[in-house]
């Protein structure tokens, strides 16, 4: 069975600070497998997000797609040595991705907050969060063991009706 990881500290406070920020562009860089002729195997490895304030951050699904880790990348950098390592076999591929409508309507947007499932006090599980807008849109960031990130839109569940008791009567 997995263990299960959990974000760092660090990691919980750098979410927490998204709060104001808003975003302006995003970048998806893929991991891209051609080792099998007959078919390419991609998947989302790296998700860039760039503030208006010219700062970026950077979430990864880890190598082991082991959960969604904050890191500093260089994709010029990492596409130069998975192609050395692999002969060509392994190579990232970058697109900005801002005109996709999950992106387009939450862009320059402010962050109001960022969900994280809590289990205990400093016990935070880094397989998914949630940003929230200020026009109430929600994006979900979340792990896929087979495709590394997953990013969709998000909505809250309605509440769960349990008893009819109180239910006002028309």
């Amino acid at each position: 069975m997995e263990q299960l990881q959990k974000f760092s500290l660090d990691e919980v406070k750098t979410l927490q600070s998204l709060a104001g920020a808003a975003i302006n562009d995003v970048i998806y860089h893929i991991w891209s497998n051609t080792s099998n002729e007959q078919e390419e195997y991609q998947c989302l490895d790296w998700l860039e997000l760039r503030f208006d304030d010219k700062t970026r951050l950077t979430f990864t699904a880890g190598e082991e797609s082991d959960g969604i880790k904050i890191v500093v990348f260089d994709p010029v950098k990492e596409r130069k040595k998975l192609l050395e390592q692999f002969d060509g076999k392994i190579d990232i591929k970058s697109f900005r991705v801002v005109k996709m409508d999950i992106w387009n309507d939450i862009l320059n947007q402010k962050i109001t907050n960022v969900k994280l499932t809590k289990i205990k006090d400093d016990f935070f599980p880094n397989d998914e969060m949630i940003l929230v807008f200020a026009n109430e849109s929600q994006i979900k960031i979340s792990i896929s063991y087979e495709d590394g990130l997953l990013v969709e839109e998000y909505e809250d569940e309605p509440p769960v009706i349990n008893s009819l008791d109180n239910f006002p009567e028309e």
